[in-house]
């Protein structure tokens, strides 16, 4: 008990505690360099990998695969970094001499607290997992989930985001979605009608109306199929409707109803054929 007392016995624990402290700093300082080191190369394989398989997709012509590809690239970057990072504080709390048993008892309780509280999230998190899997829809993508409308700006790992015809950002979180209708896959259809004086040769307007519908497919885009007039569709004393039908892009269905409305006004009316 009286070398406690002594200096020697101080310096001698100062020196050993400044030892270990020492040699625990050196080994947190590695254990940094080693976690920017594997974070950077991890991410720049998965950059490389993702832009790899892009190129493929892109020279196969599958343009809708390379937004999901790039979503996914950024997604494995994203839980790559999560699970770097929580195996770099448990290694740090190691080389302090921490005893970590008690910390993850501790963790397992919280956890257990929360669970019921976290259910939301991992439900997102794994829903939106699937959604990139089976390619339920990409970036850039025109959707209709639930009420809203809209282009895909992001998949993220919680939440989809998407800006609809009015510029609005709606964000949804992707345990809520459960119907999805993609309108980008193939096209949808637009009808154009046009309504004519009932004593108009109606031969010769819907040649009109077709040569319309094949300039707009030559000349406009967002065009999948070419415009075609369908016919009449309703008649009355005064007018004769006809209808021109074709599948676009949905992102350009204002700007293509305008023109080919534009078209075949004009087209018509350089035919002395009178619109009602």
């Amino acid at each position: 008990m009286a070398k406690v007392f002594t200096g020697s016995y101080w310096t001698s624990l100062l020196e050993a505690e400044g030892d270990r402290a020492l040699h625990a700093l050196v080994q947190v300082v590695f254990i940094i360099i080693l976690y920017l080191v594997a974070r950077f190369v991890l991410n720049r394989a998965i950059a490389h990998g993702m832009d790899y398989i892009a190129s493929k997709e892109r020279a196969a012509g599958k343009e809708t695969s390379v937004a999901r590809i790039i979503t996914l690239g950024n997604l494995l970057k994203s839980v790559s970094g999560y699970v770097l990072f929580f195996v770099v504080v448990f290694t740090v709390l190691m080389a302090f001499g921490i005893n970590l048993v008690p910390v993850l008892t501790a963790a397992g309780v919280a956890g257990f607290a929360v669970g019921f509280g976290a259910q939301k999230l991992v439900r997102d998190v794994i829903s939106g997992f699937f959604i990139l899997l089976e390619d339920q829809y990409a970036v850039g993508d025109y959707v209709t989930i639930g009420a809203a409308t809209g282009v895909v700006e992001e998949i993220g790992m919680r939440t989809t985001r998407l800006r609809d015809d009015d510029g609005r950002l709606i964000i949804l979180g992707n345990g809520d979605i459960s119907v999805v209708a993609n309108h980008s896959r193939g096209g949808v259809i637009l009808n154009v009608d046009v309504s004519i004086a009932s004593d108009s040769d109606l031969d010769k307007a819907e040649e009109v109306l077709n040569r319309v519908g094949k300039d707009a497919a030559k000349e406009l885009g967002g065009v999948v199929a070419p415009f075609k007039c369908e016919g009449i569709i309703s008649m009355d004393s005064a007018k004769v409707t006809l209808r021109l039908s074709g599948r676009i892009k949905p992102e350009a269905e204002r700007e293509i109803n305008f023109e080919v409305r534009r078209r075949a006004w004009q087209a018509l009316m350089a035919e002395g054929i009178r619109i009602a």
